[in-house]
């Protein structure tokens, strides 16, 4: 890379001690940034940032409790001279698990946030893919299709889904099957996208015409409804192992209640929220709200080293 294109990357970019707050690690990294010193990753594997609201007033109650994964745009250009353009203006650092962290503390107001600088992570494409994919699919965070994009490029980094699924630890079969999304009719696709279908119904079509495959999706949409009655609503109940809690008075439209008690549906991770909102108080709320984001950060943590370079 020439001395020309890292003048140009500077002028473009605000300096470290500027983006940086006053708190660092003791090798001397960042540990915590202003919001205008990061920018979003160009290689992010999520087209959208969905469901903000909830976390943006999460953050506002108890603040970010997840630190942000960031590199800096250094190492990032430095792999990648000709993409410094795609970056966004001003940052120094950029994203590489967080996205809806860092737009809901946008949201939320907040003036900085906590960070984890590791470079590492941007030293390959494949690198910066995996840390990605592994992160927001361990938390659930991309739709079916965005999962499937994301593995197919790194199948072809690896050179085959036997590969992939052992450097991923996911099983070739789920592989596969994920990947046959790619393979549907758009009409399939958009109602996948929207919600209208459920990917348990239209997964491993791919052989099929996009006529058969709707023909096919609508039988196991069906069959599925006749096994449990439950499943044309919104909201299930997980009956192999219902946790009853005693209810206060009044009413809440759409959660089963039978004399006081109400039954958890844990199959369904938005009903379980609708309960706790409408139950427990603030600061309760405020307390479970940790517990899943320590446990959350977890998650991240494995993944991240799941995705980490391996010595050789």
């Amino acid at each position: 890379m020439s001395s020309d294109m890292f003048i140009e990357t500077d002028r473009t970019h605000q300096t470290r001690s500027q983006s940086a707050t006053d708190q660092e690690t003791e090798d001397g990294q960042p540990s915590e940034l202003k919001l205008g010193s990061i920018g979003r990753n160009p290689d992010n594997p999520r087209e959208a940032l969905r469901d903000l609201e909830p976390l943006t007033t999460s953050i506002r109650e108890i603040g970010l409790v997840n630190a942000i994964t960031v590199a800096s745009v250094e190492a990032y250009v430095r792999e990648r001279p000709a993409r410094a353009a795609e970056l966004d203006p001003g940052a120094r650092y950029i994203v590489v698990d967080g996205h809806r962290r860092l737009e809901a503390a946008r949201r939320a107001g907040l003036a900085s946030v906590r960070v984890s600088v590791d470079d590492a992570l941007v030293s390959t494409d494949r690198s910066l893919l995996e840390a990605a994919f592994v992160a927001n699919v361990h938390r659930d965070d991309m739709n079916p299709l965005e999962q499937a994009y994301a593995l197919k490029k790194l199948v072809e980094f690896y050179g085959s889904q036997n590969k992939a699924a052992k450097r991923l630890g996911i099983a070739q079969s789920t592989i596969s099957s994920k990947l046959s999304v790619l393979e549907l009719g758009p009409e399939l696709q958009a109602d996948l996208l929207a919600g209208r279908r459920k990917v348990v119904h239209v997964r491993n079509l791919s052989r099929l015409s996009p006529q058969q495959q709707k023909q096919r999706a609508d039988a196991r949409a069906a069959a599925s409804a006749s096994r449990n009655p439950e499943a044309r609503g919104a909201r299930t109940s997980d009956h192999r192992h219902p946790a009853r809690v005693h209810a206060p008075p009044g009413t809440m439209a759409g959660i089963p209640r039978q004399r006081g008690i109400v039954t958890m549906p844990w199959a369904d991770g938005a009903a379980c929220a609708e309960i706790a909102i409408a139950r427990m108080r603030p600061s309760e709320r405020r307390r479970m709200l940790q517990r899943l984001w320590q446990e959350a950060e977890k998650e991240a943590r494995a993944a991240r080293r799941l995705a980490a370079p391996r010595q050789v």
